[in-house]
């Protein structure tokens, strides 16, 4: 999974609007509407504004929750 598709996922699932994540991050809501998109890649420092100030998180937090949802849908199918 692309890592906007992984953002995009991650606000839906917890009812953060884009808006919301663009003014918190600091960029442009333009920009990241295309980011989020796939229409353009992300930096990593945009990476880095989106999970610590748009999304309150810190990148291992993120991907610890996303392996741990996927462990949980492989136990839960065995």
């Amino acid at each position: 999974m692309k890592m906007y598709e992984r953002i995009r996922n991650y606000a839906n699932a917890h009812g953060i609007k884009f808006n919301h994540i663009a003014d918190k991050s600091g960029i442009e809501r333009k920009r990241f509407y295309r980011m989020i998109n796939g229409e353009t890649t992300m930096s990593a420092d945009e990476f880095e504004m989106i999970f610590i100030y748009g999304l309150s998180l810190e990148t291992k937090n993120f991907f610890n929750e996303k392996f741990s949802l996927n462990e949980n849908k492989i136990n839960n199918s065995a």
